[in-house]
């Protein structure tokens, strides 16, 4: 893990080096979770799927191509990260709980609060556009946490 020395004037942030096994890149700003098939290492990081979101990595900081290292936000302010919301015009505030989403690259605001566990939380207001894309993603600030 690589931890940002400590300074008054910007947000304290971790990373950790991650190997990209997805078979695409990874943009900047992708939500990924631990590979959990059979060649688990704790290093390798894939796209999740229903039954893997609890193992949470965190954010691509750069773009990864596939089968390359690259570092993953895991802790910290983020001023572009991938939140998928719908097509309700919803609005969810700066505070609310964000979790991984299945088969997309993103986090997406909890639909209920619950004792689970949430891996980041929006820092600005959220109103969902009235897209007719149920996936409809964009980037906005979160925090991130997924340590």
């Amino acid at each position: 893990m690589l931890f940002k020395r400590i300074s008054r004037a910007t947000a304290e942030t971790v990373f950790l080096v991650a190997k990209n096994v997805s078979g695409s890149t990874i943009t900047a700003g992708y939500s990924v979770v631990f590979d959990v098939g059979a060649s688990v290492d704790g290093v390798r990081v894939t796209q999740g799927s229903a039954a893997d979101l609890g193992a949470y990595a965190g954010v691509a900081d750069q773009d990864i191509a596939n089968d390359a290292y690259g570092l993953l936000q895991v802790y910290g302010y983020r001023a572009a990260v991938y939140i998928k919301h719908g097509a309700d015009s919803s609005t969810y505030s700066a505070g609310s709980g964000l979790d991984p989403t299945a088969a997309l690259w993103s986090l997406a605001p909890a639909t209920v609060a619950t004792g689970d566990k949430q891996f980041a939380f929006l820092c600005e207001d959220l109103t969902d556009s009235g897209n007719t894309s149920s996936a409809y993603v964009a980037n906005f600030k979160g925090f991130i946490r997924a340590l």
